[in-house]
């Protein structure tokens, strides 16, 4: 998923969370800001497990489009207006419990990635007191005692990349985490959406390369089956999955991987971030809580615990804050391959993990599922820490 909005929540491009011009988006879910009053209703050995794991939403962001200051959402403002993010707007993100955002876009130019780097860094660079950009493996195993907001700089696409040397160029920007394709074809391979995947390209594999020598981490995420193994097949470091299901549970959703590419990505030593998108989850509705955590347990009985984690695909305040109208409109015009179903409230992700501190919500769930302590802080993050810090070379 992802959306070509700089700077936005990393939402499906075709529901992209940015308001058109004078459209007015009305808050539907109650948004109570009392985070001592939302935190209560959380187990203690919950709150533990989070507050010792190194949580991190491979795929998401705290980005806002539905809180106004000042006649702008927060997003709005904050990307307009980079030092307007305050320390209440820090307490609150701090306190959902995700030490680490991959801070991910779909941003298919060289221009467009130079323009949202360029964005992001500002951000990052504007308030030194609440982000660190995580781009070396000391900050990465520093974020949760330097109590900043960890941005790890992704793109869902690797278009950006006009010949080998871009590669350099958007590491030394800060870029981490580059998917192989979106769901179209480009120039390294085709896209979970793309009729015939042809696979790889011999460019696809120089940029692999490249990629694995400069330590920036591979995505395969929106690729195709053909193109996905192939890309595991020339690298020589962990492959990921920021945010992607299991086929196995999803049957016949294009964006679900299947057993064997799951197996052949757990042999890299890279893990499968698990979403929160009903459709992704399952191929029809009902969809509940249960049916996300079926995902992680699959992926842990095929591969072993050391290889799932979470990427939500969604900002804290989810797009299921906006009004049933808007929610529907979005729906209503997605594309038929992303085989999209809902409830009657129209509702994009599952309940029970579409708001801003589901990181607790899955810690229970696990915790109910008798999973030990460690193996969920491993779920909650600490599997994705290990791997980037395998693919980091600095």
């Amino acid at each position: 998923m992802g959306l070509a909005t700089t700077g936005a929540a990393t939402l499906p491009a075709f529901i992209s969370c940015k308001p058109k011009k004078d459209e007015k988006v009305v808050v539907t879910q109650d948004k109570d800001t009392s985070k001592r009053e939302v935190l209560k209703k959380y187990s203690p050995k919950a709150k533990k497990l989070v507050n010792e794991a190194t949580c991190i939403d491979m795929l998401g962001t705290y980005g806002d489009w539905f809180t106004q200051r000042g006649g702008m959402s927060l997003e709005q403002c904050w990307s307009t207006k980079p030092n307007s993010f305050t320390e209440e707007d820090y307490k609150f993100v701090t306190s959902c419990g995700i030490n680490i955002f991959g801070w991910g876009n779909m941003v298919p130019t060289f221009e467009g990635m130079l323009e949202f780097m360029a964005l992001q860094n500002g951000i990052i660079a504007s308030n030194p007191d609440y982000f660190e950009r995580i781009d070396t493996k000391e900050k990465l195993k520093n974020i949760n005692t330097s109590n900043k907001i960890g941005m790890l700089i992704t793109n869902q696409e690797s278009s950006q990349f006009r010949t080998v040397y871009d590669v350099d160029l958007f590491y030394h920007l800060g870029l981490r985490v580059s998917q192989i394709t979106y769901n179209g074809e480009n120039r390294l391979g085709c896209g979970a959406f793309v009729d015939t995947d042809t696979g790889l390209t011999d460019y696809g594999r120089e940029i692999i390369k490249r990629m694995n020598e400069i330590g920036m981490a591979i995505d395969v995420s929106h690729c195709g089956d053909k193109t996905t193994m192939g890309a595991i097949e020339a690298s020589t470091k962990p492959v990921l999955v920021t945010h992607g299901a299991c086929r196995a549970i999803a049957k016949g959703v294009a964006r679900a991987k299947t057993d064997e590419a799951i197996k052949a990505i757990a042999k890299t030593g890279g893990v499968v971030g698990i979403p929160i998108l009903r459709f992704m989850i399952r191929e029809k509705e009902p969809v509940n809580f249960n049916h996300f955590l079926d995902h992680i347990d699959h992926v842990v009985q095929i591969t072993g615990i050391e290889h799932v984690g979470i990427g939500s695909d969604q900002g804290l305040y989810t797009e299921d804050y906006g009004n049933k109208a808007w929610r529907k409109n979005r729906l209503d015009n997605a594309p038929a391959k992303y085989q999209v179903h809902t409830n009657e409230d129209y509702l994009l992700t599952i309940e029970g993990l579409n708001h801003p501190y589901r990181t607790y919500d899955i810690a229970e769930g696990l915790i109910k599922r008798g999973y030990k302590d460690d193996h969920i802080k491993m779920v909650l993050g600490d599997n994705f820490k290990r791997v980037l810090g395998k693919i980091f070379n600095h």
